[in-house]
């Protein structure tokens, strides 16, 4: 809702303007209470009611029998990501077993999050998170795990050793809980706005963090799917004259994707320009695969997992040129604010 208000004067050189009565109203303020100003990037200001204690945000969800796993699944990691404290879950009559380990399973993957009550027909989650965490650093923390899980891959696949990459799925269940906590801060910035003095975050801000995450989750799924193929060619030798282009498209793209992070992150516009214009071999990976195949120097099988790893790494590419563009648009924006 928005209306316009005209500037008062009082005594000499102050001028005021009063607050709608509707917000007072349902901020619950009354003369002599503090408000809080808050001035944003953009040369507005904020009005917030003084910070009070923190007061948990509630939300109750009922569970129905027939209700898909999925759909409960979805159901709380909602509830999580949207900012609530406590999440209390209702059965019509009592949860079922597989139900039970649905939940405990999906709290697994929330980060500070813990069971504190459980009865046969109501379940309570509650998140421990009380703080804003730094949004720049979590991403950070995020891409340094992707980073790390991406290079280990391809030098498992260079090596062709498969015990290079023990222990790796694990890290894309790391992601996702840092991802999750990062999406919980920044929604919670947009569904229960307050004053925030560490870090001034605009509602764009918020909504390019976001985005950022969304492909940092789909480069997070294609490493993964990349893993599998490289798992699945352990025991099929490739020929060195496919190996060796095919390591070196992985080590090109993954050099993309970290530049675009930290174009990003440093609003590196010529940085980012650069990685646009970037070129790779991959398209020509397709035609020296192919003619492999055509004189019998690599099976059908295998062929089909060197497509499907040469097609995500072609994926990794793309969205490496998104976060690229992100970069010099929120740049370019930030310039004009500043003029």
């Amino acid at each position: 809702m928005s209306e316009t208000r005209r500037l008062q004067r009082i005594g000499g050189n102050t001028l005021y303007v009063s607050l709608p009565k509707y917000w007072t109203k349902r901020m619950k303020l009354q003369q002599g209470d503090s408000v809080a100003l808050t001035s944003r990037p953009d040369g507005s200001i904020c009005v917030y009611p003084t910070i009070k204690p923190h007061k948990s945000k509630e939300i109750f969800l009922k569970i129905n029998p027939k209700d898909p796993n999925q759909f409960l699944r979805r159901g709380i990691i909602a509830a999580y990501v949207d900012g609530f404290d406590v999440i209390k879950l209702e059965a019509k009559d009592r949860f079922t077993e597989k139900q039970q380990n649905v939940i405990r399973e999906t709290i697994d993957h929330l980060f500070a999050s813990e069971l504190i009550e459980v009865t046969g027909n109501s379940i309570t989650i509650q998140c421990l998170l009380r703080e804003t965490l730094p949004i720049e650093k979590n991403l950070r923390r995020i891409h340094n795990i992707l980073l790390a899980m991406f290079r280990e891959t391809i030098f498992a696949l260079k090596k062709e050793d498969l015990s290079l990459v023990e222990g790796l799925t694990r890290r894309k269940h790391d992601i996702e809980r840092l991802s999750l906590v990062t999406i919980r801060s920044l929604r919670s910035v947009v569904l229960f706005p307050e004053p925030i003095e560490q870090i001034e975050l605009s509602l764009i801000d918020c909504v390019d963090y976001l985005q950022i995450l969304h492909i940092i989750s789909e480069i997070t799924e294609n490493v993964y799917k990349i893993l599998e193929n490289v798992m699945a060619l352990n025991k099929k030798a490739l020929p060195k004259h496919i190996l060796g282009p095919l390591c070196e498209a992985c080590i090109h793209v993954q050099a993309l994707y970290d530049r675009s992070i930290q174009a990003l992150l440093s609003k590196d516009v010529l940085e980012a320009n650069d990685i646009l214009d970037s070129e790779s071999n991959i398209e020509s990976l397709w035609h020296i695969c192919k003619k492999a195949n055509e004189k019998s120097q690599i099976g059908s099988l295998t062929l089909a997992h060197v497509y499907l790893l040469i097609d995500n790494v072609k994926q990794i590419q793309q969205y490496s040129s998104e976060i690229a563009e992100i970069a010099i648009d929120r740049t370019e924006a930030e310039l004009k604010r500043v003029d």
